[in-house]
């Protein structure tokens, strides 16, 4: 048995090709509040529901079209890291810290599905802040 537990789904990631249409999507129809992302060089948008499970949209990078993932947060990420690393499974990102102090890893499933295991987040506040069309911007309004 792990020497960690899934404690809840912390995020999903999902691609988006529209930020403006995906932000009124989840932000005005479906009632997400849009917040500052904690990961530096990425375009994203992060959203939450009030329970704090989030959904960030991911748009393209260099092209590269975005990917789905799910993110699991765990009780022990050292604990899920070991497990991980003993049973053989590839680290394809990670581990690393987010400007939150949220602590990650990212792994693939059996099927190749893109798996990240991560601990709670905002247990450091980072100071970011949000504009309307989810840009995040740092504590000294650069946007990131």
């Amino acid at each position: 048995m792990a020497g960690f537990k899934v404690e809840k789904i912390n995020h999903v990631g999902i691609p988006t090709d529209d930020r403006a249409a995906s932000i009124a999507f989840f932000r005005d129809l479906i009632g997400l509040e849009v917040i500052p992302h904690e990961i530096e060089g990425n375009p994203l948008v992060w959203t939450r529901a009030e329970d704090g499970a989030m959904v960030h949209l991911i748009e393209p990078r260099d092209g590269t079209p975005a990917g789905f993932h799910v993110a699991l947060q765990v009780d022990n990420i050292d604990a899920a890291l070991e497990t991980v690393q003993k049973a053989g499974i590839e680290i394809t990102s990670g581990p690393g810290e987010r400007a939150n102090g949220q602590r990650y890893f990212f792994i693939e499933d059996p099927d190749g599905n893109r798996i990240e295991i991560a601990t709670a987040g905002y247990t450091i506040d980072s100071g970011r802040t949000v504009d309307e069309l989810g840009f995040t911007y740092d504590s000294d309004g650069n946007k990131l």
